[in-house]
């Protein structure tokens, strides 16, 4: 009867074993689809993106350009109208001293060099932090790699550990 229960026993064992294996078979195959869905869908997505990327870049290119020569037109009718407005209005040469105007134009060019230097300040400073961000982004993938395979390695170690439990019992 000894005889019979162990041999039940062990057939027992084994049919366990051999569903746990099943079911672990069948598991990673089923996990191995979904994230390989999952993989395939967030990859589709990129290149979607990737395709628009160009048109989006010229359309923010063309708003700029559109913005720039805007406002070079705004400047150029403002100033032919304030001149139509003197020329109406005010006898120039008679109204001010020549030397007030040299330095309200000496004043106006020092304005303007001042600007044109924080425009080229702020523009350097928007190019390092792109450049700094695309660094940044080419350490986050050497960081997501080497946890990657920190994860990987972990799990193996783990799994074979499992496996050796159940192989030994």
């Amino acid at each position: 009867m000894s005889k019979e229960v162990n041999t039940a026993n062990t057939n027992v064992s084994n049919n366990i074993e051999k569903n746990v294996n099943s079911y672990i078979n069948l598991t990673e195959q089923s996990a191995e689809k979904t994230l390989d869905t999952i993989k395939e869908n967030m990859i589709k997505s990129i290149d979607e993106y990737v395709k628009i990327q160009p048109r989006f870049l010229q359309s923010v290119s063309d708003f700029q350009l559109e913005v720039i020569q805007s406002s070079k037109d705004v400047i150029n009718k403002t100033i032919a109208h304030q001149k139509g407005l003197i020329r109406e209005f005010v006898n120039v040469s008679q109204a001010q001293p020549n030397e007030t105007y040299q330095q309200l134009f000496n004043k106006t060019n020092e304005n303007v060099d001042n600007f044109v230097k924080a425009i080229t300040a702020g523009n350097q400073f928007n190019f390092d932090a792109i450049d700094t961000t695309r660094e940044n982004v080419k350490l986050y993938n050497k960081a997501l790699d080497a946890y990657t395979d920190y994860i990987t390695n972990s799990f193996n170690a783990w799994n074979a550990f499992i496996r050796s439990f159940y192989r030994n019992k």
